[in-house]
């Protein structure tokens, strides 16, 4: 073979194995990015399976976030109107040991002028039992802390509210048909009571959280939920609901890291309740 052969024959061997080389690294290269491409999927796919789970998750629990509803209030006020005259009631018909009123004077001086002499009598500090003054009016005044709460109504709004109504409406008003307004009732009620209230605030909230279950029951749950905020409870049982309020929860959550960086990827999520 002559010198001129073997150079060629060396030199096409040369150009055949580069281009082998080249093909096979193009090969390579596309086979890395195609494997680059799946990991950003499977990444992107894993993180919007997260998002997904993640707001399902927010979106299938009860969210105790009540709005500002002044027509609920109404209607709390309205229903509490009704339990405060039946409870006058039931303690005008009950033994004298638990009402503590003279009902025989009562009588003779007839309901008006007997509530005029109480009101400028009074306030005094009063007799009645334990539970009545520190657990039962406590309770009270929670309750109408709860109702205006409930409502949407601020802690202070809330505590307004329950005063007025523990003092002018019940102490003041019909309590004042019957005997002297008293000062315990006067403090304890709006006061402790507003705190009592609140805590009934954090305690429905968590409650209803929890699917309305205490020790994994329901009826304990929403027994509970009765105690503590009656009239609102009474309002969602006959169906009422706060109209044309859409409340909005987002937060920012993990997405993606990049898995060349290192680098963290936030967004936002976002859910919507009508």
């Amino acid at each position: 073979m002559s010198k001129i052969n073997i150079f060629f024959t060396a030199l096409f061997s040369l150009l055949f194995c580069f281009q082998s080389y080249a093909q096979n690294d193009s090969i390579a290269k596309n086979i890395e990015e195609l494997q680059i491409d799946t990991l950003k999927t499977d990444i992107q796919q894993f993180s919007l399976n997260t998002v997904n789970d993640s707001v399902a998750i927010i979106d299938s629990k009860l969210i105790y976030n009540p709005q500002r509803d002044s027509k609920r209030l109404l209607y709390n006020t309205g229903m509490y109107a009704g339990v405060a005259i039946a409870s006058f009631g039931l303690l005008w018909i009950a033994p004298v040991s638990v009402s503590k009123w003279d009902k025989e004077e009562i009588k003779d001086e007839g309901f008006a002028t007997k509530w005029k002499e109480n009101v400028k009598a009074g306030p005094v500090v009063d007799e009645d039992d334990f539970y009545m003054n520190y657990i039962v009016h406590p309770w009270a005044g929670g309750v109408y802390y709860m109702s205006a709460r409930g409502s949407g109504y601020k802690p202070w709004e809330s505590f307004t509210y329950s005063f007025l109504m523990s003092t002018f409406f019940w102490e003041y008003g019909i309590e004042a048909f019957a005997e002297i307004p008293s000062v315990q009732d006067l403090i304890i009620t709006p006061v402790v009571g507003s705190i009592v209230g609140e805590g009934f605030f954090i305690a429905k909230g968590k409650i209803i959280r929890n699917e309305r279950r205490i020790l994994n029951s329901k009826f304990l749950g929403n027994t509970t939920l009765f105690i503590m905020d009656p009239f609102n409870e009474l309002l969602d049982i006959f169906g009422y609901k706060t109209k044309n309020k859409v409340v909005a929860y987002s937060s920012f959550i993990p997405i993606e890291r990049n898995p060349f960086t290192n680098k963290q990827t936030w967004g936002m999520q976002m859910v919507l309740k009508f």
